[in-house]
């Protein structure tokens, strides 16, 4: 049997937000909660000529890929409504060949409810040192800076308890 997976050519993904409306539509998702999510980045100026501006539409682990939907031959949501129709829908074989036709996309093979299919994770770190303290502190910007001690890994600043 296949692995099916989605193909996103994020080149031409313009953050439209159908994706994320029509998965949480059918799945009668609340607010705040979908199983695909287009994340940001840019823009911001490369060089003279050129600027780094993407947006990537990720899923999230409530994408089960409508199930129901594609157990019936039909598209998932995502795919079925971008309006740039950049989301591909297929086996995991052949959206590979489409992945080694050109940059700026990805595959993915989403898990639905991997805590259920794999259990909680539980760390398999038996180190005795403790993390490095961080102060974490506004810069009254927009953006926020963090500050390190000068505290080494694994000691304790005393002043801070």
């Amino acid at each position: 049997m296949a692995t099916y997976g989605l193909l996103f050519d994020y080149e031409y993904c313009t953050n439209c937000g159908s994706c994320q409306v029509t998965c949480q539509e059918e799945h009668d998702y609340p607010v705040g909660k979908t199983g695909i999510k287009v994340l940001v980045d840019g823009p911001w100026k490369i060089n003279d000529d050129h600027w780094n501006f993407n947006n990537w539409p990720l899923v999230t682990d409530l994408c089960d890929m409508c199930a129901e939907r594609t157990a019936k031959g039909r598209e998932p949501m995502c795919v079925h409504h971008c309006l740039a129709n950049i989301i591909s829908y297929g086996p995991v074989e052949e959206l590979a060949q489409k992945l080694a036709e050109k940059p700026k996309q990805f595959l993915v093979v989403p898990e639905f409810d991997p805590i259920a299919s794999k259990g909680v994770f539980v760390s398999q770190n038996k180190s005795s040192h403790k993390a490095a303290h961080i102060d974490v502190q506004g810069t009254g910007k927009a953006n926020y800076a963090v500050h390190r001690h000068d505290t080494k890994v694994g000691e304790i600043d005393e002043t801070e308890e």
